[in-house]
């Protein structure tokens, strides 16, 4: 039978909505084809019925919407031949995003055996790469003679989209298409069809060694497939290099560097193969880690001269062709290569300080300082911790050792969200963080921070909509990664101040703490002598103060403002302004609700033109000692799977209990769930 009426069912539930149009192509050759339009699949299984025979032939059906007034066309519920098909213009927009992994043979014969083993090997990579970089579970199509992997999406039909489409399907093209199967960048337009899942593969003769095939999807019929945002897919197309600017370093002409020579000069083996914008350079292992070897690291170079490098192991995965290169050239990108003439140096060489006259000492300290002791004194040198949140690391640097910071926000606002993935992005960059938390159980404290740390492709649903769990197995592999990374204080032992104090240095001193996060100043019982609450939180801030300079830490304090509603300033932050006039850095978290919508562009009126249509929190930058930002609003995105405030709705953070198990990982140690077409 050329037909599986069960199958083709399952795939127009799965692939399209409830009433919705498509066409279906049943074509025997270049010159015989018939088209049909239909948005009932009963009455297109009744009129498909009617090619029910054994002549050659293949079946398709349209990925994308089409245009409802498309249905008034000849072949309406009926299939005629050689009938107008559906145009880019008839498109209403993407629904999906195919990628086609074909066996390279000659045109008009079916794959072998190896050949479709290869493909599904292929689609294995390519599903682990793009999981890996957050995207939602697709469709798994077997085409009777390779797979597809499709992606749900949800686009207009613009040029600017199809532009978009045709360069993700090009990235994945350079970086996974071999002599063997190839990504088919084709598949970019609005109007393309593809294997109708439930009709036999034929083409050519059906043979033992290239036999006729049936198509089908992988998963069942009640199967939840998700849209990714196109933020995900842009995410991808800026992996692509663009092309370098004329520099002397390469001669003023980006397309002649000889990357042939280069590489040979340098004695790095490789084995080249083509592709569709240029050449590919698969090396034999990658110049920063030896042990990823075979086809893990690879170069590539296109038309427009621009050279990309890519290792598809965790640990390689922000390294650059600008990085490879400067590992075996330091000096390649050098600006002295750039300037047209040789600067002056104007420094005296026979320059030296004069000797400063003796002045009045207190305690052996002068009491004044001239520019020159001033300038030969020896500082520590500074250190920043990366926070997780972009641009408070751009900004800021990070959280500087020695400072004290404060947090605040409404309830709900995020400030628990933040202050996890803080610890978790500090355990990832090796340091160390102490935590005290008032309000939280070290059980419900973890629960959450499971889930984040977990990302989206680790977390199962509840039966209770919104709600997620980790499974015991992955909770193991994450305690034993932030094991001795993460210290929380046993709140049995009281919440005074003083003593937490003293347990918080031994902790520094026994191991070796970066971080103290202090979850929050009205869970600590503040000693109050003299009946003045403001005093004891000024002497509170000063004491932290004290300790972050001597223990050479970054303290970070919650303060809960004094309203429970509204728009949040730095002066509703509790206790007295001492608190936010001492802190060397102050972040205020907000909930992008009504209240922040029709107040904050008359707080901001030089970023009234700003707007955060899809943020779900912002992070305001209130203040920062070193470099007066202040005002800064800074747009996240929540994740309801995993709890995360995102940098950027296609952001995807893989921590390091991941790398072990995650990396770009071989065939033959694929999970069952790592490896959806079967082998």
């Amino acid at each position: 039978m050329d037909i599986n009426q069960t199958e083709i069912r399952k795939t127009i539930s799965l692939m399209k909505r409830e009433n919705s149009l498509f066409e279906i192509r049943i074509i025997y050759s270049t010159k015989e084809a018939y088209s049909g339009y239909f948005n009932d699949v009963e009455i297109m299984l009744k009129e498909l019925n009617k090619f029910n025979n054994n002549r050659p032939k293949n079946f398709y059906i349209t990925l994308n919407e089409i245009n409802p007034c498309c249905f008034d066309r000849e072949q309406k519920n009926t299939f005629i031949k050689n009938a107008s098909n559906t145009g880019d213009k008839d498109m209403l927009g993407y629904e999906w995003i195919m990628i086609d992994l074909d066996p390279i043979r000659p045109r008009g014969i079916s794959s072998t055996n190896e050949q479709v083993e290869c493909a599904k090997k292929k689609g294995n990579d390519i599903y682990m790469f793009l999981k890996k970089q957050g995207f939602e579970k697709p469709l798994f199509g077997f085409s009777g003679n390779g797979v597809h992997l499709l992606y749900k999406v949800n686009f207009a039909n613009t040029e600017e989209n199809k532009s978009l489409v045709k360069s993700f399907l090009t990235y994945l093209d350079m970086f996974f298409s071999d002599s063997v199967v190839k990504v088919d960048v084709a598949n970019h337009n609005q109007s393309r069809v593809c294997k109708l899942y439930g009709t036999m593969a034929m083409k050519g003769t059906n043979s033992e060694e290239r036999p006729y095939r049936m198509s089908y999807i992988l998963q069942d019929s009640n199967t939840e497939i998700l849209i990714n945002d196109k933020s995900f897919i842009q995410k991808i197309v800026n992996m692509i290099p663009v092309e370098e600017k004329p520099a002397k370093y390469n001669n003023f002409s980006p397309k002649d560097f000889d990357l042939d020579n280069w590489l040979n000069d340098h004695y790095i083996q490789y084995k080249t193969a083509s592709h569709t914008d240029g050449t590919k350079y698969v090396l034999d292992e990658c110049p920063f880690d030896s042990s990823h070897n075979g086809k893990d690291a690879v170069l590539f170079k296109g038309k427009n001269g621009a050279i990309g490098f890519h290792c598809f192991h965790d640990s390689c995965s922000g390294k650059t062709w600008q990085d490879m290169r400067m590992k075996y050239e330091p000096d390649a990108y050098d600006k002295k290569y750039e300037q047209p003439y040789r600067q002056p140096n104007y420094t005296n060489p026979n320059y030296k300080i004069e000797k400063v006259e003796e002045i009045k000492e207190i305690n052996g300290k002068p009491v004044f300082l001239t520019t020159e002791q001033i300038r030969l004194m020896v500082a520590p040198e500074e250190e920043y911790m990366p926070s997780g949140i972009t641009m408070i690391d751009k900004k800021l640097g990070g959280l500087k050792k020695t400072y004290v910071s404060v947090m605040s926000g409404l309830r709900a606002g995020g400030k628990s969200s933040i202050i996890s993935q803080m610890i978790l992005e500090s355990a990832e960059n090796n340091y160390r963080t102490a935590l005290f938390s008032g309000e939280l159980t070290p059980k419900n404290l973890m629960k959450w921070m499971y889930l984040q740390c977990a990302g989206k492709n680790n977390v199962k649903p509840t039966i209770f909509e919104g709600k997620y769990f980790v499974e015991e197995e992955t909770i193991i592999r994450m305690s034993k990664w932030l094991d001795e990374k993460l210290y929380v204080y046993n709140n049995e032992y009281g919440n005074n101040f003083e003593q937490i104090m003293m347990q918080l240095k031994k902790c520094v001193v026994d191991h070796k703490v970066d971080l103290i996060i202090l979850d929050n100043l009205m869970a600590l019982n503040i000693p109050n002598n003299n009946n003045d609450k403001y005093a004891a939180q000024s002497k509170f801030v000063q004491d932290l103060e004290d300790f972050a300079k001597a223990c050479n830490v970054h303290i970070l304090f919650v303060a809960h403002p004094r309203k429970s509603q509204g728009f949040l300033r730095l002066d509703d932050v509790s206790g007295s302004n001492d608190i936010v006039n001492r802190v060397d850095n102050a972040f205020i978290i907000h909930r992008v609700n009504s209240d922040f919508k029709s107040s904050y562009k008359l707080k901001f009126e030089r970023d009234a033109d700003l707007d955060f249509p899809r943020a779900t929190n912002v992070i305001e930058i209130c203040k920062d000692r070193d470099n007066g930002t202040q005002d800064i609003l800074v747009p996240l995105y929540f994740e309801i799977e995993t709890k995360r405030l995102k940098n950027e709705i296609s952001e995807y953070i893989r921590y390091g209990w991941e790398e072990k198990h995650s990396d770009f990982i071989p065939i033959e140690n694929y999970t069952d769930l790592d490896m959806p077409f079967e082998l």
